[in-house]
């Protein structure tokens, strides 16, 4: 895979996503897509089942909209210090030209160098958790730029956040808002739950951080499967 083809980006702020609030925000080309994700295409992929968010990441993946990764990186380097910045909306981590099924530690890392001045950044994958990735994610912490490992199995999320890793995991719509799994805490991402008017620039209460962009939580943030494609989601989860 062509770095050219692959990593392209596009970066927007602030947002008018409803379900963000007034942040920066971004999605990667489909090419970036590890063929690991159980959700592509029309198995419960959000990003295809959104209609405007379809429209944008068709038009990012033709190379009509967005920038190369060097580029891209500059613009996330030049947002206003502290505004919050989640990477990839529609998208994945730049894979590694030389392994599809690993993250471009250097570019990665790169990015989230670029992201030390934002007052919180954070992104996810379907990247498969093997060492390598492993080790990168911990590395991108470090920089500023928390990537969370995106899981359908409550026990393969349980295991990484035993391992440190920060992990969110998709659950039946009538999943319990918290509950435990394997001695690990789960906990619904506040926008999802009935009744809250919460979003990403509004989460996280008095800690002041997003759910998703705390590093070191100690418990999953959970997702119940929604949408058109709510079904082809929940049939994943386990």
């Amino acid at each position: 895979m062509a770095p050219a083809e692959s990593h392209r980006a596009a970066l927007s702020f602030p947002s008018s996503n409803g379900k963000t609030g007034l942040i920066a925000v971004s999605s990667t080309s489909r090419l970036t897509c590890p063929s690991s994700c159980p959700l592509a295409g029309d198995q419960g992929c959000y990003a295809e089942a959104g209609f405007h968010t379809r429209l944008h990441w068709d038009r990012l993946s033709r190379g009509q909209v967005g920038a190369n990764a060097a580029a891209f990186i500059r613009q996330v380097a030049a947002l206003p210090a502290g505004v919050m910045f989640r990477h990839c909306v529609a998208g994945d981590q730049w894979p590694d030209p030389a392994d599809p099924l690993r993250i471009d530690q250097a570019l990665l890392l790169r990015l989230a160098k670029a992201t030390r001045h934002l007052r919180a950044a954070w992104s996810y994958t379907h990247f498969p958790m093997a060492p390598a990735n492993q080790a990168t994610l911990r590395l991108a912490a470090t920089k500023g730029l928390v990537v969370n490992a995106s899981t359908e199995s409550r026990s393969t999320a349980a295991a990484l956040v035993r391992q440190g890793i920060p992990a969110v995991c998709v659950v039946p719509p009538d999943a319990p808002a918290v509950f435990r799994h394997e001695g690990v805490r789960f906990v619904a991402c506040p926008a999802s739950r009935s009744g809250r008017k919460v979003q990403c620039i509004s989460c996280g209460g008095r800690f002041g951080l997003p759910l998703c962009a705390q590093a070191e939580r100690g418990f999953v943030v959970t997702f119940p499967a929604h949408g058109a494609r709510a079904a082809a989601a929940a049939a994943h989860c386990s």
